[in-house]
């Protein structure tokens, strides 16, 4: 078995002490312990694999994308393994440090992008990921022109869906016997949201899908979609969900808050999970409460919090 088999099939748990008294059961897919520590590793394998039965990834090219972390590190194993280098431009301000020394580890060439002005034109201390990655995927579309280079985009890149909806939706399915009554998740990319959204409701068309935004860098608000529709550069999956209106409800999720559930998570259920893992059960608790005894909400705890452990917001 080559590592890159172990992508995939995590095993799921049911949380005990934090649901004492919310009333449904919460069920959260451990996605961090995927080889490189994180979900994201489903869709660099899926894109590149994909590219490589389409032929547009070949060997002796190079791999690129723009990412503020997980998907950076992710590409950096499946590039690693498949011997394709990978360069990854990641915007200076949002990737932890521990991530960037992940992604060297493996090999990958990182640079770090200057993104204060997209910063600004967000008009928001707190910017999304879709925001502070545009100068650096522009430079990943300029790469790409210039031949003998591929570029992942997994902000609009179908495999990103199709991974979710092949093998972690149909995992979480296999793994409660169909019985899923709500699925939360954060939005990022929107790929987790939209592929296992569309994987659950095939089974069961009345499933609620709750997508999870943090207060100080939402994606959607008051109805609109804040991040900027660029041809290209922008939109994609997130667009697409937001259009289809693929979740029902959306939470918003305090920091402070996330922080403290990510405390708990590793303190009264032993599970070493980052802030955005936090923030996914914050939500699914709350989603919880409002549908009550008898009913299962599922999650997924995204990346290992060993990745953030320097970082002043997540230390003990």
């Amino acid at each position: 078995m080559a590592v890159l088999d172990l992508i995939g099939n995590t095993p799921m748990v049911r949380l005990a002490r934090l649901t004492d008294g919310v009333g449904a059961e919460v069920l959260v897919k451990l996605e961090y312990l995927n080889p490189s520590g994180s979900i994201k590793d489903r869709i660099a394998l899926r894109m590149i694999d994909d590219a490589e039965r389409s032929g547009r990834l070949r060997p002796g090219m190079r791999v690129v994308e723009a990412s503020t972390g997980n998907t950076a590190t992710a590409l950096a194993l499946v590039g690693a393994v498949k011997g394709y280098p990978v360069t990854l431009y990641v915007p200076g301000s949002a990737a932890s440090e521990e991530r960037l020394r992940i992604c060297r580890s493996y090999g990958a060439e990182v640079v770090s992008v200057d993104v204060d002005g997209a910063a600004h034109a967000a008009g928001s201390k707190g910017v999304h990921g879709g925001i502070a990655e545009l100068v650096p995927r522009q430079i990943c579309r300029d790469e790409e022109a210039r031949g003998n280079t591929w570029w992942a985009r997994q902000f609009s890149n179908p495999s990103n869906v199709a991974a979710h909806r092949e093998t972690t939706g149909r995992e979480i399915l296999e793994q409660t016997g169909g019985r899923v009554d709500a699925f939360v998740a954060a939005v990022g990319t929107a790929g987790t949201l939209v592929g296992v959204a569309q994987a659950v409701r095939a089974a069961n068309p009345s499933v609620r899908i709750v997508a999870v935004e943090p207060e100080n860098s939402r994606s959607i608000k008051d109805g609109k979609l804040r991040v900027p529709v660029i041809e290209g550069i922008s939109g994609g999956i997130l667009r697409e969900m937001f259009e289809q209106r693929v979740a029902d409800q959306v939470v918003v999720a305090d920091e402070a808050e996330a922080i403290t559930t990510a405390y708990r998570l590793a303190r009264e259920e032993g599970l070493f999970c980052g802030l955005s893992s936090g923030a996914n059960v914050l939500a699914a608790l709350r989603v919880a409460r409002e549908l009550g005894p008898g009913q299962r909400v599922v999650t997924v705890l995204v990346d290992s919090r060993d990745r953030y452990l320097f970082e002043q917001r997540l230390t003990t």
